[in-house]
Order: C-alpha cells, then structure tokens, then sequence
C-alpha cells in the first residue's frame, strides 16, 4: 500500500504540473501548434491534482513527513514536465487533446505542428 500511494503521489505532481504548465498560451502554443487559448478547466484540474499529492503524501507517511516529501516530488515533477517542454513538447500531446475534447485526427493538433 505504502508503494502504491508513493506512486500516486508522484504521479498526480507530474500530471499536475503538466496541466499548470499546458494552461499557459506559450505552451499550449508550443503542444498544440493551435493559436488558440488553452481551455481554463487545466489550471483547476492541475491544483486538484497537486493537492491529490499532496493529501496522497499525508495520508503514506503523515503530516511531518509529508512536509519534506511532497515539495521533493513537486520538484521532481515540475523538473521533469520543464525537460518535456524544452525537449519534447509533443510528449503532451495525448495530454493536451484529452484536455480539449478533440477526437483523434482533428486538426487542432497535427503530427507536423508544434515540434
């Protein structure tokens, strides 16, 4: 149990970042290679997913370990999604049409746009 909410908690701070990173134009440009503004449901859904960390933390190991475990994963996430932005922006692809309601091929996000 103990792995799995260790797991969990890394998991939702990585996902969480990603969405607070793909709420902002500049990246949602750079995923998408759409114009358009990023739908405004992301910057919620990423809090609520950085608090599911952090209640994931709390419950694994309590309230005094959770408060040197949570920011280490945070930073770990956030480093991690950074890398994927400046590398690899097409890593969040699936992200981003699943954070737009677009089928498959539609053409918000093409194969050759936003590399």
């Amino acid at each position: 149990m103990s792995l799995v909410l260790i797991v969990l908690a890394a998991a939702s701070a990585f996902m969480g970042c990603a969405l607070l990173a793909l709420s902002q134009p500049r990246h949602w440009q750079a995923v998408t290679g759409a114009l358009s503004l990023p739908p405004r449901r992301l910057r919620r859904a990423g809090w609520g997913l950085i608090l599911a960390s952090l209640a994931a933390c709390a419950f694994r190991d309590g309230a005094s370990l959770a408060a040197l475990l949570w920011p280490l994963l945070l930073m770990a996430g956030a480093l991690g999604v950074a890398w994927l932005l400046a590398w690899r922006p097409a890593a969040f692809r699936g992200l981003a049409r699943l954070a737009a309601d677009q089928p498959r091929g539609s053409a918000l996000m093409q194969p050759g746009s936003g590399d």
